[in-house]
Order: structure tokens, then sequence, then C-alpha cells
């Protein structure tokens, strides 16, 4: 016969209900836990969510220029896809990107501090003082809000998700015609643009910027380290051969919102020929309008080439040659092209009666 001890019994129902209380405790912890959790992430993203249009566009300009990151992006146009990759990081104070081409031809762009150098196919690498790198993602990150408002209503459209972060989608819709609107991706985190579609004035697409992936770093990286204290070459100077004032054309139309940033007349650093130079912007769209001797068949077409975004219109006006470049729509473009007219001379602007 077996014989069972009470007390052998008593102690292994005690040490059963220890194990039990001790595991029921560490399971109540655990679900605590991932509620606090839960509660403080759903918290979170609330907070986020009650921001408002201009915070999150307020965020995007100021975590374009501080934070360290690569940003990896394809742009796509007219069945065109081109990968790039953005590598930016800020050193001992000084902002610094580098922008390259991943397919085709090395294309390599390298903005540090106020100046960006170009690396091109074909031509001898040279140096502008400029801060703003090619492309409508480099436009946006750079402007003023309150600039922007001027031309564009900004509007939440909602939540979405590109390269696998959550993004809050925001549209630029422009006051009229003459210019592109937009929808924006912007990460809901850092507020880095993910997306960017370019729209016509009928909300077709015309270019789209989309990112493949996004890495955030606590310090610049070593690449950007090298950046900063690479040769690069040097600083190309326009000089402009006549004073503003001088100038012998004028433009008769130009979209509102756009203000005149420069008129001049200069050698084009790469080619050395002198034109008649205007540039104007709405803080979103940089246009520049070139007045050249017209060397080709006054009765010719009047052609506009398109990559993306951005035309160029060229026309023969007023017994010269018109060139309009900028990422604004082909009918902004000739308009102002044939807006071009002879400016009135100093004298006449002075006494229109000759007296």
């Amino acid at each position: 016969m077996h014989f069972y001890r009470i007390t052998d019994c008593n102690s292994a129902c005690c040490n059963s209900s220890s194990f039990i209380s001790l595991t029921l405790t560490k399971f109540l912890v655990s679900v605590l836990l991932f509620l606090s959790f839960q509660v403080n992430a759903a918290t979170n993203e609330s907070e986020v969510d009650r921001q408002s249009t201009d915070y999150f566009l307020k965020q995007m300009r100021q975590s374009y220029s501080t934070l360290n990151y690569d940003l990896s992006f394809i742009q796509v146009y007219e069945g065109i896809i081109e990968p790039k990759r953005l590598s930016h990081g800020v050193l001992d104070g000084v902002e610094i990107s580098y922008l390259s081409y991943l397919n085709g031809p090395p294309t390599e762009y390298v903005q540090r501090g106020k100046n960006v150098s170009f690396f091109e196919p074909d031509i001898e690498p040279y140096t502008l003082e400029t801060k703003l790198l090619q492309g409508t993602v480099f436009q946006i990150v750079n402007q003023e809000l309150t600039k922007l408002q001027k031309s564009y209503d900004f509007v939440q459209a909602g939540k979405s998700r590109v390269a696998g972060r959550p993004a809050q989608v925001i549209r630029m819709s422009p006051k009229d015609a003459d210019r592109y609107g937009y929808l924006l991706w912007l990460d809901r985190h850092t507020s880095l643009p993910l997306r960017i579609d370019t729209l016509d004035q009928h909300g077709q697409l015309v270019e789209q910027m989309m990112t493949i992936s996004l890495r955030l770093y606590s310090e610049a990286t070593p690449w950007i380290a090298e950046l900063a204290v690479v040769d690069l070459p040097a600083v190309v100077k326009i000089n402009p051969t006549t004073s503003k004032r001088a100038n012998q054309w004028r433009l008769d139309w130009t979209p509102k919102g756009f203000e005149l940033i420069s008129n001049d007349r200069h050698s084009l650093p790469l080619t050395g020929d002198t034109v008649d130079y205007f540039m104007l912007s709405d803080g979103m769209s940089v246009i520049s309008v070139y007045i050249e001797p017209d060397v080709s068949n006054p009765k010719s077409p009047e052609p506009v080439a398109r990559k993306g975004a951005t035309n160029l219109i060229t026309i023969n006006h007023a017994g010269k040659r018109i060139t309009v470049v900028g990422d604004i729509p082909a009918e902004t473009g000739l308009r102002i092209a044939r807006s071009v007219a002879p400016e009135l001379t100093l004298q006449t602007k002075e006494n229109p009666n000759g007296h």
C-alpha cells in the first residue's frame, strides 16, 4: 500500500499556488504594460491628428534643414522613372546636401551652406550661389508658408502610408489656373515629404516624387562629413553688363503672385551668350525669361518642350527670340513670352511729351 503524507501534499499545493500566482501577476503586468503602450500610442496619434496643416508644413521646412537622413526616391514623368538619393546632414552648423541620380550618366549636386555645385554630363563642373537644389520637393521645403499661402489653399486630405511610414496628406490647391496644384504626403513623425504629386489645371498627374526608403540618423554620416571638407568648383559669378534700369525690355503680363526676383542683361556662364533676363517666383515655382537676338526663321513654329512639370517655351516675338523656362503650365509660359515688349527709354519715361 502507498500512503500519502499530508505535509507533502500541502507543500505541493502551496508551490503550485505560488507558481500560478506569480504567472498570473506577470501576465497582468504584461497586459497593463501593453495597454499603457497602446494608450500612449493612441494619445500620441491623437495629438498628431489635432495638429493643423500649418504645423505639418512648418515642421516639414524645419525637419528638412535640421535633421540627418538619407532619402531614396523615384521621380516619375511621362513614363520615365528616375531613381535618386538625397543625403542630408548638419555639421558644425553648416547644412550639407548631396543629390545623386542613380541611373544613367553620373549626375550629382552638392549643396554646402549657401552654394550648390553642379556635376553634370558633358559640362565642366561649376558652383552657383544658391541653396536650392533642382526639383519640386526642394522648392516646397525651402519656402515660407506665409508666402505660399498667397497663391495656394492648404487642406488636410486624410492619412495614408508611403514607404511603410504613416503619412499625412495635404492638398495645395492653386488660387488660379496659371500654376500647378500639388498633393503632399508628409511623414507623420518628421513631416519630411514622402510623396509629391504635381497636378495640372485639370487635376491630371504631371509629375510624381515617391519615396522608397527613409533613414534617420542621430548625427551627420561619414559621407556628409567628407563632403564638408572636399574641394568644390569655384563659384561662377553672373555679372550684369548693364544696370537694372537700363534693361531694354519689360513683361506686360505675369501670373498673379509672381514677383520679379532679377532683371538684367548678362552673359550666360556656360555659353558666353549675352541675354536680357528676367526671373520670377511665387515662392513655389521659378520662371526664367531669356531675350536674345532672333537668328531663326521668323515663321518657324512655337516649340514647347516639357520634362515632367518643367516647360520650355521658345517663340519669335518683337524681333527677338524669347525663351521661358519654369515649372508652370505651357499656356502660362506662352502668355508670358508674348507679353515681352520693348521698354520705354528713360527719356521718354521722364518726359513723355519730349519737352
